[in-house]
């Protein structure tokens, strides 16, 4: 995958850590390098590896069963060894298993490649034209390269593929929670998966044949090639908005992350993934809002995939109505994760740390409860209201497709533990009735040293009647258009502030 969108996909791997997390340490030989078809993986060893993911996956996954039958899993399995048939490169590979992955319907559970791997020096994939916005199984162009094209086109087809099985495809390259589809929408949109899934689904190199429903109302069948080099451009009519030209920065608060609008005693905070220096920058934050007198607050929760969920629940302490938690209960499906069949190829140094960090206590049906000791913290409360500046204003909460493990986890405990507050935006990508995660390990399959993220535990979140495999709905559903995309136009800002006003 190309760098940037590397980038996100870290965070969502780094997302719900509690801390027992590290560099992995199991020794990595056969480094794969892909050049001209050199050093392609044999059938066997493909085999070999995924009927070890496989069993593991039975054994231990905490997803395993959750929202995918083991009767349909074992169906995608069978159907992804079968169709493993000729030597494949290290990426085809795991183009090949991941819409198998994805039936686990876990966002924490990812490949990665090899330790040294290199891409084929041959690998000269084409890049789109255009950029899209995808919404609902439809696409339309945001930024383009070409004059043929212009924001809010809609693209019907591509090559005489259906846009809808285009993305349908793009579906299968990474892996989200229970069977919310904004994530993916967001993956393929902001981080050029719908050209992923033309390159790497469809191995398209222009040039592209494509069908329009132009903005204009018409049909337009076009020509296009691959973009140049440089950036797509954007039409010169929709000008920038500038979304904060009457907020005020608070100084002393880093990243520009409080500001206060000018001509009202409202507030916006930003929280993004929690890590260990925001418990100061919520102290000071907080303070400065009710120094301020600040009655509404927007609390911008947008692409906010996690982090320590320690520092999460300092935040809800300014934000809950009295005495909280943030998560419900922490389990596992194997009384010593630690001393597993598949522990040589874990990484080691994850599992010393999930050893000092954890223990299991009771076992209640096929799960065993899993405590915290006294290295790591609590885990459960109740926990106690912050002391000094509690925020009892009216509250509204931004939430998108990026909104994810920790991030999922406070929204959930802040609906459930916090009266009058409201949503806006589109739904989390982190499932309302909990997640995956707390040790995120690392599986390192023996013979082709791909590395899977592998979560060990099962999060029980605190919402009330959450709805299965779907994540927090927001009350009031922003849908962007495509010239809001160009134009940098934050409609989920100004639908909040008109519910200030």
């Amino acid at each position: 995958m190309k760098t940037h969108i590397v980038k996100i996909f870290v965070f969502f791997l780094m997302a719900f850590a509690f801390g027992c997390g590290g560099s992995t340490s199991n020794k990595r030989s056969n480094i794969v390098i892909e050049t001209s078809g050199k050093n392609m993986l044999s059938v066997k060893s493909m085999h070999d590896d995924l009927s070890v993911l496989w069993s593991a996956i039975k054994e231990l996954h905490p997803g395993y069963g959750f929202y995918t039958s083991p009767a349909d899993l074992q169906k995608a399995y069978d159907s992804t060894y079968a169709s493993i048939k000729s030597p494949l490169t290290e990426s085809q590979f795991i183009d090949q298993i991941y819409p198998f992955m994805c039936e686990l319907r876990c966002g924490h559970t990812q490949l990665k490649h090899a330790e040294g791997y290199k891409p084929s020096i041959n690998d000269t994939a084409s890049h789109l034209p255009f950029k899209v916005l995808v919404r609902n199984h439809h696409a339309w162009i945001t930024a383009h390269q070409t004059a043929e094209l212009h924001t809010g086109d809609e693209i019907m087809n591509i090559n005489g593929i259906p846009v809808s099985a285009i993305i349908n495809r793009g579906y299968g390259l990474y892996c989200g929670d229970g069977y919310g589809e904004t994530f993916k929408e967001l993956f393929l949109s902001e981080y050029d998966g719908f050209e992923d899934a033309c390159n790497k689904c469809y191995h398209w190199k222009g040039p592209y044949q494509i069908k329009l429903h132009t903005v204009n109302g018409g049909i337009k069948n076009i020509n296009v090639k691959p973009a140049e080099s440089g950036a797509v451009t954007t039409d010169l009519t929709l000008k920038p908005v500038d979304n904060f030209a009457n907020w005020t920065v608070v100084k002393g608060i880093s990243d520009a992350r409080l500001r206060f609008f000018n001509s009202s005693s409202t507030a916006w905070f930003s929280a993004t993934p929690f890590a260990y220096a925001d418990t100061l920058v919520y102290k000071k934050a907080f303070a400065a809002i009710k120094q301020k007198g600040i009655k509404n607050l927007i609390l911008d929760l947008r692409h906010n995939t996690g982090g320590d969920i320690r520092v999460a629940t300092q935040l809800l302490s300014y934000l809950a109505d009295g005495p909280f938690n943030v998560v419900k209960e922490v389990k596992s499906r194997v009384s010593d994760l630690a001393n597993n069949r598949f522990a040589k190829y874990f990484d080691s140094t994850i599992t010393q740390g999930f050893i000092q960090g954890y223990k299991t206590s009771s076992k209640t049906g096929d799960w065993y409860r899993i405590e915290a000791t006294p290295a790591f913290g609590q885990i459960y409360g109740p926990f106690q209201l912050a002391k000094k500046d509690h925020f009892n204003g009216k509250l509204l909460v931004l939430i998108d497709g990026a909104t994810f493990s920790s991030g999922a986890l406070l929204t959930a405990a802040l609906k459930a533990q916090r009266k009058g507050i409201k949503f806006i935006g589109r739904e989390t990508a982190g499932a309302e009735e909990g997640c995956n995660g707390v040790t995120l390990q690392h599986l390192t399959l023996p013979n082709t040293k791909i590395v899977v993220d592998f979560p060990w535990m099962r999060v029980i979140s605190m919402a009330k009647n959450p709805v299965k495999g779907r994540g927090i709905m927001p009350d009031y559903v922003v849908n962007y258009k495509p010239e809001d995309v160009v134009r940098n136009n934050d409609v989920d800002l100004r639908k909040a502030m008109s519910l200030v006003r």
